[in-house]
């Protein structure tokens, strides 16, 4: 009998089993505790590298607020895409699984966000645009409109004893101006039941409170890698539920190689999967079987999907912080990449921003960069020599 292949790498898929993440569980249920008693919930942020989770984390907060009877909806930004814009399609999606009361009142109200409007056909619900231009100015201020139709849809949700999540990833996307309308208006509410959960690079919460004030009242909660317990839960749970067994060596030597980094786990664990082929234990040999074909799907895709959304300065910066690593050093200091570059610290200070908003690189420490994912750096070096040849 073929078994499936319990392992799910790739950008936002979600794993088997969601390992390590007790603690961010529970305090979601604490929050949909305290709306649901009628209480002010602060909204809660995930913050992480790319690859750590939060996405699936996020789908699986939206799963367990719908289980409650909860208004929840997911929506990734997109550049250039206004608040109104996200809200509007986290609920005609969450609408769409909404039954008794709240689908009624949510149909009736009529709702609007500036010049959208939401209703319900045979079809399900949808949101219309309103052809008097009086009422759909595109440069019009978006932020009473936007705190109107939250207003209105939380006395909904309020009257029929359930909360909004609005549930919104790569939250650092947003404009400045549009995450401070976000921001602000949720700052306006009063009773109502509408939470944000968010998820977004580690240096979101500088820009949100740069944004608003009211961002100071969010928390702000941490996502990095998982502890080597969760590390090995996750690799041998999957596997498990299905019979198959993970010997105890090469559960430790997948452990060391990922680095706790998730989407390692997942990467490593799936081609020794596929290099056991069915037998009853995957063993330190298939592991090491696997290893080219898991490497080559780094280079190919996560390696290599990143360094080409580098510009040419941005190239040069990451190549010049590479080179600086030995491989028994992660982290380096930004001045020694100036340095190296022959140039000013501030000078090349707004490559580093850029290159650190793009998730390439972050800085652990004040003044100190190093690579958001591991390998990256002999992934560079590596190519870097190829090109000289």
């Amino acid at each position: 009998m073929n078994l499936l292949n319990p392992y799910t790498p790739g950008a936002g898929t979600r794993p088997t089993l969601l390992a390590g993440r007790g603690t961010q569980t529970a305090l979601l249920r604490n929050l949909a505790d305290q709306v649901e008693a009628g209480r002010t919930g602060n909204p809660i942020v995930y913050i992480g590298l790319r690859g750590m989770g939060k996405t699936s984390l996020m789908y699986a907060a939206r799963d367990l607020l719908r289980e409650r009877g909860w208004l929840a909806g997911y929506f990734e930004v997109r550049r250039n895409v206004e608040p109104g814009v996200a809200v509007q399609t986290i609920i005609a999606d969450s609408a769409q699984l909404s039954t008794g009361k709240l689908r009624a009142a949510l149909a009736a109200g009529g709702h609007r966000i500036g010049g959208m409007k939401l209703t319900l056909s045979p079809a399900g619900f949808s949101f219309e645009i309103d052809t008097d231009k009086r009422t759909a100015n595109p440069v019009a201020d978006p932020f009473p409109a936007l705190v109107a139709f939250l207003r209105a849809l939380g006395a909904d949700a309020r009257a029929n004893g359930v909360g909004v999540a609005l549930l919104i990833d790569e939250l650092q996307l947003f404009r400045k101006r549009d995450l401070a309308v976000l921001i602000q208006a949720l700052s306006a509410l009063e009773d109502e039941p509408i939470v944000l959960i968010g998820a977004g690079l580690p240096g979101l919460p500088a820009d949100m409170a740069k944004a608003n004030t009211y961002a100071e009242r969010f928390r702000f909660e941490g996502i990095g890698p998982l502890h080597d317990p969760d590390a090995k839960e996750a690799v041998v749970g999957p596997a498990f539920g299905q019979g198959i067994l993970w010997d105890a060596h090469a559960v430790s030597s997948l452990i060391t190689s990922a680095q706790g980094y998730p989407y390692f786990l997942q990467l490593y664990a799936s081609e020794a999967w596929i290099a056991a082929d069915g037998a009853p234990t995957i063993t330190p040999e298939h592991l090491e079987a696997s290893t080219n074909a898991a490497q080559r799907q780094l280079n190919v895709g996560l390696y290599t999907a990143r360094y080409d959304r580098l510009s040419g300065r941005e190239r040069e910066y990451v190549d010049a912080l590479a080179a600086l690593m030995p491989s028994n050093v992660d982290r380096v200091g930004s001045s020694d990449v100036a340095h190296k570059l022959g140039k000013t610290l501030s000078v090349v200070a707004p490559v580093r921003d850029r290159v650190i908003k793009k998730g390439i690189v972050h800085s652990p420490a004040f003044g100190m960069l190093e690579f958001s994912v591991p390998g990256f750096a002999s992934y560079v070096v590596a190519r870097s020599t190829t090109a000289d040849l």
